[in-house]
């Protein structure tokens, strides 16, 4: 299976103007001809992937949803009553979509992955189920490739000596970034972190991108935990 959206963009590399099915089997053997040795084997992701996936999604959705709710209504005194109720059953849909995190955890045998997850600092159960997700999904040659799946590596635009802005791909899922992210914030003031965060500040690195690189080494140590199948032993970070 080709990914349409990468065989359109090669569509117009390769300057092609029709659409049709002969164009579209002749730029399908065009592309396999040239790019054959850099595909590789689609696979569907297990159900366990796809359940994980959409129960993070539904959560940010309801969370973002409940501050919203929140921020218009709160100064209404009028509304006091019916807001505390919303957002009772907001926290009780919250809840039970959490239970159901934890019972697919449990049934497609993750458990342990998650525990070695959560002993990293900073890593709580949301961004450690978002972390199993990730890792479900394929054969990850190594930590690079895990780091590129979820949308963390660097887009590097550099032409000559014109050095381009660094930004993120945000390939990814975009829910399990933002966990990451905050895994980050909380894991800066921790012991192990602390010294390795302010190093990257007083390099004259903005908060944001301090933050990102150590959910980066975050997304590193969790990989390698969970592909080797070893406990998180800390040790001092360089």
């Amino acid at each position: 299976v080709i990914d349409g959206s990468r065989l359109h963009h090669y569509r117009k590399g390769t300057g092609g103007r029709a659409k049709t099915d002969a164009s579209d089997a002749q730029l399908l053997a065009r592309h396999l001809q040239h790019e054959k040795e850099a595909l590789r084997r689609w696979s569907p992701p297990p159900k366990a992937y796809r359940t994980l996936q959409t129960l993070l999604r539904r959560r940010a959705a309801l969370v973002k949803a409940r501050t919203i709710i929140q921020q218009s209504l709160g100064a209404e005194p009028l509304l006091k009553a019916g807001l505390k109720r919303l957002i009772s059953q907001i926290n009780t849909l919250d809840a039970q979509i959490q239970k159901h995190l934890r019972d697919t955890v449990r049934d497609a045998g993750l458990s342990e992955q998650v525990q070695r997850c959560k002993a990293l600092e900073g890593v709580g159960d949301l961004t450690a189920y978002a972390l199993v997700m990730a890792f479900l999904r394929g054969d990850f040659r190594n930590s690079d490739a895990f780091v590129a799946f979820l949308g963390m590596d660097v887009h590097v635009r550099d032409s000559g000596t014109k050095t381009g802005k660094r930004k993120l791909t945000k390939k990814g899922d975009s829910e399990a970034r933002r966990l990451l992210y905050c895994a980050a914030m909380v894991a800066r003031r921790s012991k192990r972190w602390a010294g390795v965060y302010q190093a990257y500040l007083d390099r004259g690195l903005a908060t944001i991108q301090a933050l990102v690189i150590l959910a980066r080494k975050l997304v590193r140590i969790a990989f390698a935990l969970m592909k080797n199948g070893t406990d998180y032993q800390p040790a001092p970070a360089s």
